[in-house]
């Protein structure tokens, strides 16, 4: 457990490798390796952890590698491999202060049975990691990321790789958010999978809660998505932009790319969609038999321009390159 108010930031608390070789490795098979923050029903507000350069492995039975427990700020988990639990990293936020200050870089996220990530985050970084394998049971209810809630949450230059998959299909979430999320950048990532069925969603920004939802101040761009059910799909998101982003189909299929707006539903007091502005995005459809709409966009006031599709072997080269 950690729970230190001397550590900030600047002069944190710092787990890591030392010398050269193979990342130090550390074994559990049950609970939870890294209880930050202190204890349940803690208001302390510590902060400034470190941990880097470790392989930290559940053994297929162990609960959670990291709990970021209520109220604590200013964690750094950089370089690691997380594998083997049933959530790599987990957020239960309470007040006063919630989870904050929260970045992960260049970790290698994989075959975790049911999450990568799971949680509401407040100014939080996600770049450069790997989610692969993640959800090894396609289960619909758990994703490679899942965000629930939050403020000013960056995901960049990531890499999804086949999660949410059985037999070889996918069945599930990949980079899903519901809840109530104002602030939210998701931009250079590759999300991808070889096989889809409808449920797989490779970008998910969707209501979710029998509570009121909402994303605001949202862009997606930049970002290559390969063979989803569909690519992006989008709800109660009024004004997003939506830009420069490549859909991929290479199988031959009906897979969806662009759907903003989804079926117009407001429920539960969710805030409607408007004004969302989707362009210069590009679908790209190596086989003849490939279909699924490029965009469908029901966001009443919508801006929507340039978005194009490639087929054929033009879909296989430039922007449509893997």
């Amino acid at each position: 457990m950690l729970e230190n108010p001397n550590t900030t930031a600047a002069a944190p608390l710092t787990f890591d490798a030392y010398g050269t070789g193979v990342a130090p490795l550390l074994r559990l098979g049950a609970n939870n390796m890294f209880n930050v923050g202190g204890g349940w029903g803690n208001t302390s507000n510590d902060g400034g952890y470190v941990v880097r350069n470790l392989k930290l492995d559940g053994m297929g039975t162990a609960e959670w590698a990291f709990w970021f427990i209520q109220n604590v700020r200013d964690v750094v988990l950089e370089n690691n491999e997380i594998t083997g639990f049933r959530i790599a990293i987990n957020s239960n936020d309470g007040a006063p202060y919630g989870v904050s200050g929260i970045t992960l870089r260049n970790n290698n996220v994989h075959h975790n049975r049911a999450m990568g990530l799971l949680g509401h985050y407040d100014n939080m970084l996600i770049e450069g990691n790997l989610f692969e394998a993640n959800n090894f049971s396609g289960s619909i209810f758990d994703h490679g990321t899942y965000i629930g809630g939050g403020h000013n949450i960056t995901l960049r230059n990531n890499r999804y790789v086949r999660n949410s998959v059985l037999n070889g299909t996918c069945t599930g979430g990949n980079m899903t958010f519901h809840g109530q999320i104002d602030g939210l950048l998701i931009e250079g990532n590759t999300i991808e999978q070889d096989a889809s069925a409808p449920s797989c969603y490779l970008m998910s920004i969707t209501q979710g809660y029998s509570t009121p939802e909402w994303f605001r101040n949202a862009i997606v761009r930049n970002n290559k998505l390969i063979n989803g059910g569909s690519a992006v799909v989008v709800q109660s998101a009024p004004g997003i932009v939506v830009e420069d982003n490549v859909s991929i189909n290479t199988t031959g299929g009906v897979l969806n790319s662009f759907m903003i707006g989804a079926g117009g539903v407001v429920v539960n007091g969710d805030e409607a969609d408007g004004n969302a502005v989707v362009r210069n995005n590009t679908v790209c459809r190596v086989s003849s038999g490939s279909s699924g709409y490029v965009t469908n966009i029901l966001s009443p006031g919508a801006t929507v321009s340039n978005n194009v599709v490639v087929t054929g072997s033009a879909a296989t080269t430039g922007v449509c390159a893997r």
